[in-house]
C-alpha cells in the first residue's frame, strides 16, 4: 500500500469517532486488493460492542473510498441502534426500514 501511514491514521481517526458514538470494545479491519475483480479494493470492519456486533463491508476503486463507505454504514447502524433505544425509552414503536439493498 502506498501511504500506509496516512491510511492507518485515517482508519484510527474514524474508529475513534465511531467509538465516541458507541463504546467499541475491539475492532477488526481488513483491506483487500483483488486485481481480477472490479472495483478492486475492499474494506471490511467488525466492531465488538455491547449487544450485537456491527459489521460492514464495501468495495470501491480506492481503499480510502471503500473505507469511507464502511464508516458510513457503521455510523448508520449506530444511529439506527440509538434510535431504537430512544424509541423504546419513550414507549414509542420503532418503524423499521424494509430489508433490502441500500442505495449507493
Amino acid at each position: 500500500m502506498k501511504d500506509d501511514d496516512g491510511l492507518r491514521r485515517q482508519l484510527e481517526a474514524d474508529l475513534e469517532t465511531l467509538n465516541r458514538l458507541l463504546a467499541v470494545e475491539s475492532a477488526q479491519v481488513g483491506l483487500k486488493h483483488e486485481r481480477e475483480v472490479t472495483p478492486a479494493f475492499q474494506a471490511v470492519a467488525m466492531l465488538a460492542v455491547s449487544g450485537p456486533d456491527l459489521h460492514a463491508a464495501a468495495r470501491d476503486h480506492t481503499w480510502p473510498a471503500a473505507w469511507q463507505k464502511v464508516v458510513a454504514r457503521l455510523r448508520e447502524q449506530i444511529e439506527q441502534r440509538q434510535s431504537r433505544q430512544t424509541a423504546r425509552q419513550k414507549g414509542q414503536p420503532h418503524i423499521r426500514r424494509p430489508a433490502g439493498r441500500r442505495a449507493k
